[in-house]
């Protein structure tokens, strides 16, 4: 079994292909006719460090130590994907449009910048059995302005009220990406010996308390679409997943030998954790806190550590659910915290927090 995982960077659920109309990408649909196209998975946090250690780790952000965007430093014996494939003899491809995002991680030095995409079909048609992640940028602010900042010129446009203007070019990239570039590789694909998953890490907003992503825990940045196709297996129709269940889905698929010992589940399980987690931490200069939600497919309790402004909303419709005790989630959150086998571990050693400020600001992260 081989595994294409592709991750969309701030691709939101309501403007995917094959989810929202407005989006059109006739190529990219007819390929995945036959693909199952989830509309009810969550993603850990609302910024691409921390989601993608989950990913790569099956550990929420607080058991590997990635919280934000800003955190330097993984927990100290973590293993994560690209290792464990590694060494059961996989050839590991790793490939991204912006790999500093990256850097400090454990995983950093796998992931290359991304070739051409006759170079990525190479990696699909290699005898041997192969793991391929390919990480797409294009999609993220600022959707191809010339600045080349994250929150640069989008910003200004959002900040004049311009938010037609942001979505169509939001839009364009979205349809250009997967129409030009994922559906040329799905085309080179043979789908009876590979696995695909098709992810975005989180969503994207354009709220005035968050007009980004990376503060909040709202569905608009922690909803995400996820495609998938497994040769020879049906989905199974859970009510709700997690980003953090690929990680069990892919050591099973490809018969990785690993002691799991965190809390998610392999998505083709019919049964999901009573709970799941989302944590971001904004870092020092956001006006809000460090954040978590504890949400089922019913109800979603989220809580600013700093503010202790708590909500309780249903998880889908985020519309707002009396209660009349919210301890019983704060108990359940640190039962969690306390059962994790991993929160003892110390830190790895950090890179050096400038040169981490200084990558992130070239991408437009920082002023």
């Amino acid at each position: 079994m081989n595994l294409l995982l592709i991750s969309v960077d701030s691709l939101r659920l309501d403007f995917s292909p094959g989810i929202s109309a407005a989006v059109r990408t006739p190529r990219f649909s007819a390929l995945t006719c036959d693909f199952c196209i989830c509309q009810h998975c969550f993603s850990v946090s609302s910024a691409t460090r921390p989601v993608h250690t989950s990913l790569f780790t099956g550990l929420y952000p607080f058991e590997h130590g990635i919280e934000g965007q800003h955190s330097p430093a993984m927990r100290q014996g973590v293993a994560d994907l690209f290792d464990l494939c590694r060494r059961a003899g996989y050839a590991v491809g790793a490939f991204s449009e912006a790999p500093d995002i990256f850097t400090g991680l454990s995983y950093a030095d796998y992931i290359a910048p991304l070739p051409t995409d006759e170079q990525l079909t190479g990696w699909l048609q290699r005898r041997e059995p192969t793991i391929l992640f390919i990480h797409y940028w294009s999609v993220h602010p600022p959707y191809g302005a010339a600045d080349g900042l994250a929150f640069g010129e989008v910003g200004r446009l959002l900040a004049d009220g311009r938010i037609g203007e942001v979505q169509a070019r939001y839009r364009a990239a979205i349809e250009q990406l997967f129409e030009r570039h994922i559906a040329r590789l799905l085309a080179n694909l043979d789908l009876s010996a590979w696995a695909v998953f098709i992810i975005s890490d989180h969503g994207q907003s354009w709220r005035d308390d968050e007009p980004y992503h990376g503060q909040t825990l709202c569905n608009d940045v922690l909803r995400v679409p996820l495609y998938y196709r497994l040769p020879s297996e049906e989905s199974v129709g859970r009510k709700l997943i997690s980003l953090v269940d690929l990680f069990p889905t892919f050591l099973f698929l490809l018969e990785l030998d690993h002691c799991y010992r965190g809390f998610a589940c392999d998505i083709r399980t019919p049964t999901s954790p009573e709970y799941y987690l989302a944590e971001i931490d904004p870092g020092p200069a956001a006006q809000q806190g460090r954040q978590w939600s504890f949400f089922n497919a019913s109800a979603k309790f989220t809580c600013d550590q700093s503010t202790q402004r708590e909500t309780l909303t249903e998880t889908f419709s985020e519309q707002p659910l009396a209660a009349l005790d919210t301890r019983p989630y704060h108990q359940a959150y640190e039962a969690l915290r306390a059962d994790s086998s991993y929160v003892q571990a110390g830190f790895a050693a950090a890179t050096d927090r400038e040169v981490l400020e200084q990558r992130l600001r070239l991408l437009g992260y920082l002023e």
